[in-house]
């Protein structure tokens, strides 16, 4: 295991992810060579499985630096990426990535995402899968990928931006980013990342989308689209109430 100093931290939810996290993990580790100093924050998120005894095992194999915080019970995926980011900037590092536990996003893609913050080319680089349709190319559901540019749209003519999509789950940010936004006090659901962005965006930091590849597995989703339509269109509400968070 690499006693250096980290420089990059990977913020991993994990909600029951048994089946998923320890293939993440070894995926992950292989990029090692090509990505900053960097160890593992497993959120484990009330999971009633063997999650954590997995990841733990699996990455003492491979000697990839990992730390595992536990919640006592499912808080949500916002709430975890929150406990997870308070403890990559507890320990100084530069760079903060998200990465899902079940291997919807590819960890081989992570030195893309760093690359654009290491070259100081953004402050926010997001794994974007609207990007040129790729996603509908990949086996995005048809009317998933219409429901999801038409909502990108509206958020788009709300917010005043012009981004591909606010709710990827694959993204890095410097530690500007997460010292400037007040992460803490945004949703512990799954519209944290929109959130994270939309405040980035507003705060005057550099967003770069790259385009990524996802997995679609049918069943895979345990999100269901009303109440997270309902998320988003509060989201908006505010925003247009008085200026989400900028007053």
């Amino acid at each position: 295991m690499n006693s250096t100093r980290p420089e990059l931290a990977v913020v991993m939810p994990a909600f029951n992810a048994e089946r998923t996290v320890a293939d993440t993990l070894s995926r992950l580790s292989r990029q090692v060579k090509n990505l900053p100093a960097m160890t593992v924050i497993l959120v484990n998120d009330g999971s009633s499985d063997a999650t954590e005894k997995i990841a733990v095992k699996a990455a003492r194999e491979i000697g990839l630096s990992l730390s595992v915080i536990n919640h006592g019970a499912n808080r949500g995926y916002g709430a975890a990426q929150k406990t997870g980011f308070k403890k990559s900037l507890s320990i100084g590092c530069k760079y903060h990535a998200l990465l899902h536990s079940d291997g919807q996003y590819s960890p081989e893609e992570m030195p893309m995402l760093l690359e654009s913050l290491i070259k100081n080319e953004a402050d926010v680089a997001v794994g974007s899968k609207m990007i040129s349709g790729r996603a509908l190319l990949e086996g995005m559901p048809l009317l998933r990928y219409i429901g999801s540019r038409f909502i990108s749209s509206v958020e788009n003519l709300v917010f005043g931006l012009n981004l591909a999509e606010y709710h990827s789950g694959y993204a890095a940010y410097s530690e500007k980013v997460l010292t400037a936004v007040e992460f803490e006090t945004l949703t512990d659901k799954f519209h944290f990342d929109g959130e994270m962005l939309l405040c980035s965006a507003k705060l005057g930091m550099r967003v770069k989308e790259l385009p990524i590849s996802a997995s679609y597995q049918r069943g895979s989703s345990s999100l269901s689209p009303l109440p997270y339509l309902m998320e988003i269109a509060g989201v908006m509400v505010r925003y247009l109430r008085r200026g989400y968070f900028f007053q």
